[in-house]
């Protein structure tokens, strides 16, 4: 309550008079103490009218909601892909590199699509890094190809300055090509830590996170193998980025959360429906598979999570209001936190 002005009482010999002078004092502090409620009840009310006047905001502060540029076209320009996902109520969209950002371009292209995301009020949240690597896998036994393949994460790192994005996600490897084996296990633990250690200091100056994801390669298959596999670096440039739905084949993300905590960095919203026989089950829209949301969600407010939350969904050119959708449901699951 502010405070109330003193109020100077002449002393008087006749009770008549100290009565007179408590009448006073009484008097103002009644009235201080309207004006107060008054000003109070004023400052309430408006704030409750804005507040009605304002759209709902189901997702809690902690996290920012993200989209992955998959689901527009790719023909589709990509400064349109920044506004469209802003008008959809995203704050940040993960890129590619080697298609929506090509290697070969100059420096002032590379800023031209930085500032039109900035233009568009939308961050780049993450660049992802997969074609270079699917090309030139940091787990060849060919050192030239591995060169290769670390030249492209340079360029990437470089690029990502230039697009004020502060996270690569990175698909470095795989053990084989569907039933074909070509790299053993040990074998590519050993060359991507070796190659990644060469990244760390480029990452470091231009304060850019390495997180490599887990992801359909037959490599990283367990979340206590996650986790060795960043802890082996002792540096903060190199972390995870995790996907909830790639690991419910053989896993549960909630575990995975729990299991990998802060490591975690930039996070990939995906559902997936088991199949109740021996077959493979499959990706499926959000909300509509066997990933526990509740859980999930759960597990990212445990372990301190703060940051991007994005869906990857493919574009799907039979449903034009396929984004809206998507946006619709990764603000219901964000509301389960």
């Amino acid at each position: 309550m502010p405070e109330i002005t003193a109020i100077s009482v002449v002393c008087a010999t006749s009770a008549a008079d100290r009565v007179v002078s408590q009448s006073a004092i009484s008097l103002a502090k009644s009235k201080a103490q309207s004006r107060y409620t008054d000003l109070v009840n004023r400052r309430t009310f408006l704030a409750m009218s804005a507040g009605a006047a304002l759209p709902a905001t189901p997702q809690s502060a902690r996290f920012n909601k993200g989209i992955c540029s998959v689901i527009f076209p790719d023909s589709m320009p990509i400064a349109e892909k920044f506004r469209q996902a802003k008008n959809a109520g995203f704050e940040g969209i993960e890129v590619r590199f080697g298609d929506e950002i090509s290697p070969s371009l100059a420096p002032d292209e590379v800023k031209r699509i930085g500032d039109a995301a900035h233009e568009a009020g939308i961050r780049i949240a993450t660049m992802w890094i997969s074609g270079v690597f699917q090309k030139n896998p940091l787990n060849s036994s060919d050192p030239a190809v591995r060169a290769r393949g670390m030249e492209g994460l340079k360029k990437a790192i470089e690029f990502a300055t230039y697009l004020h994005c502060g996270a690569l996600l990175l698909y470095p490897c795989r053990l084989g090509n569907g039933a074909k084996f070509q790299f053993g296990y040990e074998d590519t633990w050993n060359r991507v830590t070796a190659e990644l250690r060469k990244a760390i200091p480029w990452a470091e100056e231009a304060k850019v996170l390495l997180d490599p994801e887990n992801v359909w390669n037959k490599f990283l298959v367990s979340p206590l193998e996650m986790r060795a596999f960043v802890d082996q670096f002792h540096s903060p440039w190199l972390q995870t980025h995790f996907d909830t739905g790639n690991v419910m084949q053989y896993g549960y993300p909630q575990d995975w959360i729990l299991t990998l905590g802060q490591r975690i960095k930039r996070v990939h919203l995906k559902d997936y429906k088991l199949s109740d026989r021996t077959e493979q089950g499959h990706f499926c829209d959000l909300l509509e598979g066997d990933v526990d949301w509740k859980e999930v969600m759960a597990a990212f407010v445990k372990v301190g999570y703060h940051g991007f939350l994005s869906p990857e969904i493919g574009h799907d050119p039979n449903d034009p209001d396929k984004l809206r959708k998507v946006s619709n449901a990764t603000d219901k699951i964000l509301a389960m936190a």
